[in-house]
């Protein structure tokens, strides 16, 4: 009887043993599957995450992106076109008017998208124009309006200028420099200019002088084009017809944020084209298209807000708008 109480009370024992391992086993594997699935969801999360990263602009940003740099592009020509019927009323009203009624258009069509747009001006700097253009019978000098003054003061105290270009017929310009046509800014203790001469029918030689209370330095670049072609001088963005001139560029030898200074041309006589440059100066007295060269309102610079929804995404910026400024 003892050895069959044994062997009963061993065999309890065993089975119990084999129960827990059992359990074990069961819980280990229902941990494991959790760990399985946690894992998975995290890989899941993090490829997720990359691919979003690596698509930038997608799922609805490129299209946001595209909405705003086609708006800055119609807006920038709005104000061209303002700036270019000036004489017709105030240039400031007239551009709002015309954001209005481009901001509508845009809503209605992109509203067919199921996008819901919006173009607001939230800020306005006014400024003045300033330009010459073709008269009837072709080219003008850069004279005053009398056409007896070469030298003479375009602007005074300006403090930032954009846009700033000139077109000359290369052929018209002097072949000495010391004697040509200059356009020269004065501001306390430092004077800069560009000089425009020729000494070949298919170039021409541009000079670059930065004076200060050290000195003054000169840098000199002979540009050639086509035999009588006119060139296209861009101070504000350092160009030649296109072509780099980093000694050129106005915002570098002039602009410092603080100094006002005055715009002069020297030898206006020796140098026949057009030219225009707005200022950020705005002069209520200042209009006048009695003759070339005119002056008129204009608009410096123009804040714009730029809002892009959709179901996937909202998208808003504030734009600044300030055409042919160095860096704006």
């Amino acid at each position: 009887m003892a050895d069959v109480s044994l062997f009963r009370r061993d065999g309890r024992e065993d089975a119990d043993s084999v129960e827990d391992r059992a359990q074990i086993i069961l819980i280990t594997g229902l941990t494991l599957a959790v760990l399985f699935v946690a894992v998975v969801l995290l890989l899941n999360t993090v490829i997720y995450t990359e691919n979003l990263a690596t698509r930038g602009a997608d799922a609805g940003g490129a299209e946001a992106i595209e909405f705003r740099d086609g708006v800055t592009e119609d807006l920038i020509e709005i104000m061209h076109r303002e700036h270019r019927n000036a004489s017709a009323g105030d240039v400031g009203d007239e551009f709002d008017a015309r954001v209005a009624t481009y901001a509508r258009t845009v809503a209605d069509l992109r509203a067919r998208d199921g996008v819901i747009a919006d173009v607001t001006v939230t800020g306005t700097k006014p400024g003045t124009l300033i330009f010459q253009n073709e008269t009837s019978t072709g080219l003008r000098n850069m004279t005053n309006r009398s056409g007896t003054t070469p030298d003479w003061t375009v602007a005074s105290d300006v403090n930032q200028t954009r846009d700033y270009q000139l077109t000359v017929d290369s052929t018209r310009v002097s072949n000495d420099e010391s004697g040509a046509f200059a356009v020269v800014t004065e501001r306390p203790g430092a004077n800069w200019s560009v000089t425009l001469s020729n000494d070949a029918p298919d170039a021409i030689n541009v000079t670059v002088s930065n004076g200060t209370g050290n000195g003054t330095t000169s840098v000199s670049k002979r540009f050639p084009h086509e035999t009588g072609a006119n060139v296209t001088i861009d101070l504000t963005a350092g160009t030649v017809d296109g072509d780099r001139f980093s000694q050129l560029v106005w915002a570098e030898g002039v602009q410092n944020g603080n100094d006002t200074y005055d715009i002069r041309y020297r030898n206006g006589d020796e140098a026949f084209g057009t030219y225009s440059f707005v200022i950020d100066d705005p002069d209520d007295t200042a209009s006048d298209w009695s003759s070339r060269p005119y002056v008129a309102d204009a608009l410096y610079r123009v804040d714009v807000e730029i809002r892009h929804r959709t179901p996937e995404l909202t998208y808003g910026e504030e734009v600044r708008l300030a055409p042919g400024e160095r860096d704006a």
